[in-house]
C-alpha cells in the first residue's frame, strides 16, 4: 500500500526522490528515478542529522521539530516528521531539483505522512 504514496510527489516539476522512512531511518517506501547517486545512503545521513536535531530542539525547550530544509546550489532538500509522539514516528524526505516547486511539495509531504501512519497503524 505504501508504494502509492509518492505518486503525487513525482508529478511535481523538479521533482528527483522522495523516502517514508521509521524514525530509526529504515526506508519503508522510496523512489529515486530522477536521482543520481545513493538515495539510501542520503537518506541515512540526513536522517542522522534530522534526529540530532530533534534532540537539540528538545534541550532548547522549543516543543517539537516538524521540517529541516536544506538549500543547496542545485536544489533543495526537504524533511518532515509525523511527530515524536503519533502512533508511529516516520520521516520524509524529498530532493528536489533548483526549479523543484517547495510549497507544493511540502503541501504534498503533509498529506503523505498522515496517510502513511494510518496505513502502518491499520
Amino acid at each position: 500500500m505504501l508504494d502509492n504514496l509518492l505518486n503525487d510527489l513525482k508529478a511535481i516539476g523538479g521533482y528527483k526522490a522522495a523516502a517514508v522512512l521509521d524514525s530509526t531511518g529504515e526506508v519503508l517506501v522510496s523512489d529515486a528515478s530522477n536521482l543520481k547517486g545513493d538515495l539510501d545512503m542520503a537518506v541515512a545521513v540526513f536522517n542522522d542529522i534530522f534526529s540530532t536535531g530533534h534532540k537539540t530542539v528538545n534541550k532548547l525547550s522549543l516543543g517539537m521539530m516538524k521540517t529541516m530544509q536544506f538549500m543547496t546550489s542545485d536544489g533543495v532538500i526537504l524533511m518532515e516528521c509525523s511527530g515524536a509522539d503519533d502512533r508511529v514516528h516516520l520521516h520524509m524526505f524529498v530532493v528536489l531539483g533548483a526549479d523543484g516547486n517547495h510549497a507544493l511539495a511540502r503541501m504534498q509531504m503533509a498529506k503523505i505522512i498522515p496517510q502513511a501512519v494510518n496505513e502502518l497503524t491499520a
